[in-house]
């Protein structure tokens, strides 16, 4: 390390050293007790030792080396944070394909129940159309027969119809029964007369 020196002598060999809480670095012989050797202010010293922590030998460490390690660590820190987005993106793409699966089942269920209740409409409709129809001839029926019950209520000589006929329906009509009489020949005329000249 060629920074690598005392602040105080400038001396760069030797074995004890030590780094000033200040920052300064200073030899075994420069070293004052409480108080920094370079700018004389109240300082506790560390010695620069295999020993140190990691955050504390990562001032004395090849800048190069170190942004190498630590690009080594990011591009591993990377390729595992990237993993871990691929799997995320593959699980929500997975779930968004099974959710569209789900619409387009629910999209052609809904279809299908729409045309279905279309047709039941249309039959509905129908049926309806036919039960008013029905509904009008039973009126007119009734209707027809309210008519012939007051038509039977009249005594019969304000009767519309005629004595030897009793309406029943609208289309049947039953003959009542009339007097009875013998027919009249010309022989029946003379044999009259004959019988009167003698009484």
């Amino acid at each position: 390390m060629d920074w690598f020196h005392c602040n105080h002598c400038f001396k760069k060999s030797g074995l004890n050293f030590a780094v000033s809480s200040c920052g300064h670095i200073s030899c075994e012989a420069c070293i004052k007790s409480k108080q920094c050797s370079t700018c004389g202010v109240a300082c506790s010293y560390l010695p620069i030792t295999d020993q140190m922590k990691p955050q504390e030998k990562v001032f004395f460490m090849d800048p190069g080396k170190l942004i190498q390690a630590r690009m080594e660590n990011i591009s591993q820190i990377a390729i595992f944070q990237q993993k871990q987005m691929e799997r995320v993106m593959v699980h929500f793409k997975t779930k968004s394909a099974e959710l569209e699966r789900l619409l387009e089942e629910v999209s052609q269920q809904g279809h299908r129940q729409l045309s279905e209740l279309k047709r039941e409409n249309g039959e509905l409709k129908k049926q309806l159309l036919e039960l008013q129809r029905e509904n009008g001839e039973l009126k007119k029926q009734l209707l027809e027969l309210q008519r012939e019950t007051a038509e039977l209520k009249k005594p019969l000589s304000q009767r519309r119809v005629s004595p030897g006929q009793f309406q029943t329906t609208g289309a049947q009509r039953v003959s009542l029964p009339v007097g009875v009489t013998s027919p009249v020949t010309p022989r029946s005329r003379a044999l009259r007369k004959w019988k009167s000249c003698f009484l």
